[in-house]
């Protein structure tokens, strides 16, 4: 009886809906060309068609949200040519469209297009000194925003980079606290990539000269890439800052090692500034190990990766080679890069470090052939450079001691002795540190060693104790096997002694047609479940065609209550839709699982409404399966209460809370409820004066369930309808 009442009122709403009318497009459609413009800058690779056709639906988006007033779409329109014109290395008009993004989309729009636009700002800004405050601001409140929804993944990427920035500007405390922030957000969201911020993490340490946790970081780092077989283009940095950190104490082995496994890398994934870099330090190594060929031929495969004749990398790669040649005592080879360097320095403006370098180099060469007099003008500069700006420690070690070998050279006693007292000083501090960062090497390599000591110990324990469970399971098997074979053999005499072969015979006969009768109800029930199957796949098709033909419908229409209208309907529809898609696609042919249906459905209208409001869906469903025609009018309820509460409850809010409960009062009745803490049912509201459609279509699906509808307001509105169990639940 309840299935023809289904039936009947599935066909008088599908009659009903080809009679309403609609028009238009809704904002969903900005929403869906605002995703494929998305879609098309993600694309690996840079492609003008790609680029062309982002470029075509910014407009597009433009233009649709003008002609409707909609404020939120303008403002993506910007945010997209913003991206776009990111995406296509382009700065003409970047900053100002990524301002008027952010202006429309602070006061219309959702907290994450307000994150992107504050990223796509604050990425107008380069990593220069001038820039670096307000970029750090804007990606700092890019965050922000991110933590405000609660999207913990996006917030920490945000925070990793503005770390990275905090770095880039010397800020390393600041550095690491937003980086541990990172990390928190990271590991609640069961984030496992956490190697490349455990190497900026290492980085800012070892800035700080805290090596141990330098050295611990770095390792973090590789031990998590190798974990997940990573080999993407972060890898090379990082094995290479790993390296730097053992080249740095002098153990050249090890450094050697990642350094390799950081080129390899990088020339997987062509990488050019890691392979630049991890050549150069390679080749330094091979010097300082006295392989000087290899160092050459080492330098010579990176300086092919050298396109700017006249930059620092130039300045580097004259450098290197001049030094290889002094320390080979070759002064003939080195003549040609002395004076390559010498012209690189007095026509190119270096940066600070790259004409540090090149000073000491150059004054190296001349104290090596003979002319100590032309090398001090450049010890000077040297000097007085490193009173504007902290210097590396190991270059001022250089520094004192090439002003100590020039001035005993040219008989200058007591400045030999000041420069020789400032080249001790230097260098007793730098045997320090490499004393200090060799004891903390050591350190973590002993605890490495226990871990393991420890880790194997354990394994012999559980060796150990698996081989006694392994005993004691054996024999338990054998007593269990000899119980049962005398179990059998008692069971096979007995029944030997009881059974005449006449019996057996007429068993035997009553058995096959007992048989044969169960293979056709088994082929009879496997007919019915497919039939039963195939209706309900049959009907959630026709009622997807049905929702698609009223979309396509509105298209043309121009009426706005007639948009709601179908709005409405095809929702409706869709709610019954999802109990046949489940019923054809599990076993269970009769009932609906109801935790699973609501959420569904509350998913697919969280999606259907676009709201400015932000609205959090608390649901307490009882573990209840009803049958069809208790599931659809309950579904048909559940769509007209929340689409209400959606579009009307909440109207100049920011956010609301829409609760639906779906409990067992006692054995024979069940209660669903809808409850908004929103503006509530108007005064003087009378539910039986005021019906509306929804109204009156949930008080007439109430009474199919044999059930009471009740709507009350207070401190926002409370649909409740009590119905009573299914007879089939009762049994």
């Amino acid at each position: 009886m309840r299935h023809d009442l289904y039936i009947k009122g599935v066909a008088t709403l599908v009659a009903l809906l080809f009679f309403i009318t609609s028009f238009g497009q809704d904002t969903a459609r900005v929403g869906q060309l605002y995703r494929e413009g998305q879609r098309l800058l993600l694309k690996t690779g840079y492609e003008k068609e790609d680029m062309d056709s982002a470029w075509v639906i910014a407009r597009q988006i433009d233009a649709y949200s003008r002609s409707t007033h909609y404020q939120m779409g303008i403002g993506i329109a910007k945010l997209l040519t913003a991206k776009i014109l990111n995406e296509s290395h382009r700065d003409d008009g970047r900053r100002e469209v990524s301002q008027e993004a952010l202006a429309i989309l602070n006061q219309y729009g959702t907290p994450t297009l307000q994150a992107e636009a504050l990223i796509e700002v604050g990425g107008t800004y380069h990593n220069k000194p001038a820039d670096m405050e307000k970029k750090i601001f804007y990606y700092k409140a890019g965050a922000q925003r991110y933590l405000d929804i609660k999207n913990y993944f996006s917030a920490g990427s945000m925070l990793e980079y503005t770390g990275e920035l905090y770095t880039i500007s010397g800020e390393y405390k600041q550095a690491l606290k937003t980086m541990d922030s990172a990390l928190i957000l990271y590991k609640l969201t069961g984030y496992k990539r956490l190697h490349y911020i455990y190497s900026l993490m290492g980085s800012a340490y070892m800035f700080m000269n805290d090596f141990p946790n330098a050295l611990r970081y770095n390792i973090m780092a590789i031990e998590t890439g190798e974990k997940l077989h990573e080999t993407s283009i972060i890898m090379s940095p990082i094995y290479n800052r790993l390296g730097m950190i053992y080249f740095s104490i002098d153990d050249y082995p090890p450094a050697m090692d990642y350094f390799n496994r950081g080129l390899k890398i990088a020339y997987l994934n062509r990488d050019t500034p890691s392979i630049q870099t991890i050549q150069m330090n390679l080749a330094y190594i091979y010097r300082k190990t006295g392989k000087y060929d290899i160092a050459l031929d080492t330098i010579r495969a990176a300086e092919k990766f050298y396109t700017h004749a006249d930059s620092d990398d130039s300045s580097e790669v004259a450098t290197r080679y001049l030094y290889i040649y002094l320390d080979k005592q070759d002064y003939e080879g080195a003549a040609p890069y002395f004076k390559r360097l010498l012209s690189l320095y007095n026509r190119h403006p270096n940066s600070p470090s790259a004409a540090q370098f090149s000073r000491l180099a150059l004054a190296s060469y001349l104290q090596r052939t003979g002319h100590v007099k032309e090398s001090i003008p450049y010890l000077v500069a040297a000097e007085e450079e490193t009173k504007k700006r902290e210097e590396q420690i190991t270059r001022k070690v250089m520094l004192y001691h090439l002003f100590y070998r020039a001035d005993s050279a040219m008989g200058n006693v007591q400045s030999a002795l000041l420069h020789f007292r400032q080249y001790k000083v230097f260098s007793d501090s730098l045997t320090n540190i490499q004393k200090s960062r060799q004891l903390a090497s050591l350190q973590l390599q002993f605890e490495g060693a226990k871990k393991d000591q420890d880790i194997q110990l354990l394994k012999q324990k559980s060796a150990l104790q698996e081989a006694s469970l392994q005993k004691e399971r054996i024999f338990r098997n054998v007593i269990f096997a000899g119980v049962c074979t005398l179990l059998f053999i008692l069971a096979l005499t007995y029944n030997r002694s009881r059974l005449k072969q006449r019996s057996n015979l007429q068993l035997q006969q009553k058995q096959e047609e007992i048989n044969h009768q169960n293979e056709l109800l088994k082929k009879l029930l496997v007919e019915k479940e497919w039939l039963l199957k195939e209706i309900h796949h049959r009907v959630k098709n026709n009622l997807q065609i049905v929702i698609s033909l009223l979309n396509s419908q509105s298209i043309y229409l121009d009426n706005q209550d007639a948009i709601d209208a179908i709005r409405n309907s095809q929702h409706r529809m869709h709610a019954m839709s999802l109990i046949h898609q489940k019923l054809y696609q599990t076993d269970n042919l009769a009932t609906i699982d109801m935790s699973w249906y609501i959420r569904e459905l509350v998913a697919y209208m969280r999606e259907s409404f676009p709201t400015e409001t932000a609205i959090t869906f608390k649901l307490q469903i009882a573990p209840l399966e009803l049958d069809v025609a208790q599931a659809v009018p309950l579904g048909l309820i559940l769509n007209e209460a929340v689409s209400n509460a959606i579009k009307y409850a909440f109207k100049g809010r920011q956010e609301g809370i829409i609760s639906i409960t779906l409990i067992t009062i006692d054995d024979l009745r069940r209660e669903l409820c809808i409850f908004d803490n929103g503006n509530g049912l108007p005064p003087q509201w009378n539910t039986e004066e005021n019906s509306t459609l929804g109204m009156s279509l949930m008080r007439g699906l109430s009474e199919q369930l044999d059930g009471t509808f009740e709507v009350k307001s207070r401190q926002g509105t409370i649909i409740r309808v009590i119905f009573p169990a299914a007879q089939k639940e009762m049994i």
